[in-house]
């Protein structure tokens, strides 16, 4: 029996990789596969920002687009054509899985990544050549304890996903912060990714009858969940990491997904500046809708980097230690990084009729 390859699918490459007057930006996001519905609008994002920053310092800027089928040998494969080619500045990957695969890859070839959405706590600190735009784990799940915590919810159970990285550390970080509290974690309750049928946990949730449900896992998976649970009559509050934030879940759940409580970074209803007022009316403009947070952090992402190239010039290293220590005021809010590290703006979300509403916002 023949094994299937993955093959990465290079979408569009514009110009020469080394030629005067242009700067080459390798973009690699989940085009296809489970999570493309990330990948596909954070690219749309990246675009409206290239729109408001063409060039930088005289230099076009030009995308080598790539797509990493939602998966890490994708991304790990992508990692290896950009340093084959010559890329030295890049933007992406959507997750932590494919973050974890492509950036050994990338700092051995000292090629510079700015991250828009991988949020697992560790992915960029000890590396010298990555940074992100994006809270981390340790943020979102902090700022969620409290917020269910003084809601008065005491008894909580967590849904995560055994497969994912960032479901696992998300889960792990909110019960020790909800504990802290005073709160009691009830159970834990481990699915897969591709898992479809909930029935038997939604049972035995209704026996142990928590004051609310707490999903670490993707959009997709929570979108499911949602419908299943309330078919079957648990009527408990629920909330949810970053990872929640998709219009695809809005259309998978439909009116399952109301009253849903999300940690996000980027609320277009509430635009953070002159930046993000915008962004949000260019990327109307061309794609006829709102933009949403997975848009608007990439498109930050690419700003981040462009700024980093007004700053630093066009050598790798001087642009990564900008683009790690820096205080950035981006389509998203105020961002401070050091080391890699990141303080920014989070934004609590609620889903009201079939919309994302804003229910609260912190600044760093």
């Amino acid at each position: 029996m023949r094994r299937l390859l993955l093959v990465p699918v290079f979408i569009l490459i514009f110009g020469s990789l080394s030629f005067g007057k242009q700067i080459t930006v390798g973009v690699y996001l989940s085009l296809t596969g489970p999570i493309a519905a990330w990948g596909r609008i954070e690219l749309q994002g990246i675009r409206v920002a290239k729109m408001i920053k063409p060039s930088v310092k005289g230099n076009q800027v030009k995308l080598f687009i790539s797509d990493v089928g939602s998966k890490p040998e994708g991304a790990a494969l992508v990692a290896e054509r950009f340093a084959y080619k010559g890329v030295k500045f890049v933007i992406g990957p959507v997750a932590t899985p494919m973050a974890l695969a492509a950036l050994p890859i990338l700092e051995k070839n000292r090629i510079v990544d700015v991250i828009p959405t991988a949020n697992s706590v560790g992915l960029v600190e000890k590396r010298p050549f990555a940074s992100r735009v994006c809270f981390t784990n340790r943020i979102q799940a902090k700022i969620l304890a409290d917020y269910i915590y003084s809601d008065r919810l005491k008894r909580g159970v967590i849904i995560r996903d055994t497969c994912t990285e960032y479901s696992l550390d998300l889960a792990k970080r909110f019960k020790n912060d909800f504990e802290k509290e005073g709160g009691a974690i009830i159970r834990i309750y481990d699915i897969h990714s591709d898992q479809k049928d909930f029935t038997p946990i939604v049972t035995d949730i209704k026996k142990v009858n928590p004051d609310f449900i707490f999903f670490t896992n993707y959009y997709n998976t929570i979108a499911l969940f949602l419908r299943q649970m309330r078919e079957m009559g648990l009527k408990q509050k629920v909330f949810a990491g970053s990872a929640a934030s998709s219009y695809a879940l809005l259309k998978i759940a439909g009116k399952y997904a109301n009253g849903l409580i999300f940690a996000d970074d980027f609320d277009p209803l509430i635009p953070q500046g002159k930046l993000s007022k915008r962004f949000i009316e260019l990327f109307k403009k061309t794609y006829h809708r709102l933009p949403d947070s997975p848009e608007a952090l990439a498109g930050d992402a690419y700003l981040l980097l462009m700024k980093g190239f007004e700053k630093a010039g066009f050598k790798p290293q001087a642009v990564a230690h900008f683009v790690r220590n820096t205080t950035f005021y981006g389509i998203t809010g105020k961002i401070v990084i050091k080391n890699g590290s990141v303080n920014r703006t989070v934004v609590l979300r609620k889903v009201e009729h079939g919309r994302f509403i804003p229910v609260a916002l912190y600044e760093p």
